[in-house]
């Protein structure tokens, strides 16, 4: 498992490869400077929702991070809808999903 420090210097080095500063990178992605800065020295984490904005801009991935991702081919047609679309939600959505998966498994179970 990688550790704070060690996503704040991946983070810090693929904002450098885009020639971003630490204030237009915060921009972009709806956080701070200053929070920003603690997320590069490993003192903080990034939320899910500025996490994937971040990656979008970018332009990473989790194996950018050396997490090893299933093969996307290997999922159904389903799955990949479900994925885009909480991939695309906003944080209010994306906590109605989970509740309602939550729900559903659930009552799936009995």
């Amino acid at each position: 498992m990688i550790n704070k420090s060690t996503i704040g210097k991946i983070i810090q080095s693929l904002r450098k490869e885009k020639n971003l500063t630490q204030e237009e990178l915060a921009e972009k992605i709806d956080i701070s400077p200053n929070y920003l800065s603690k997320v590069e020295r490993g003192l903080c984490t990034l939320n899910t929702e500025s996490f994937l904005k971040m990656a979008q801009v970018l332009d990473f991935t989790l194996e950018s991070f050396g997490i090893k991702v299933k093969n996307h081919d290997d999922i159904d047609k389903t799955k990949k809808e479900l994925i885009s679309t909480i991939l695309s939600a906003s944080q209010k959505q994306t906590e109605v999903y989970n509740k309602t998966v939550k729900f559903i498994d659930e009552i799936v179970k009995y």
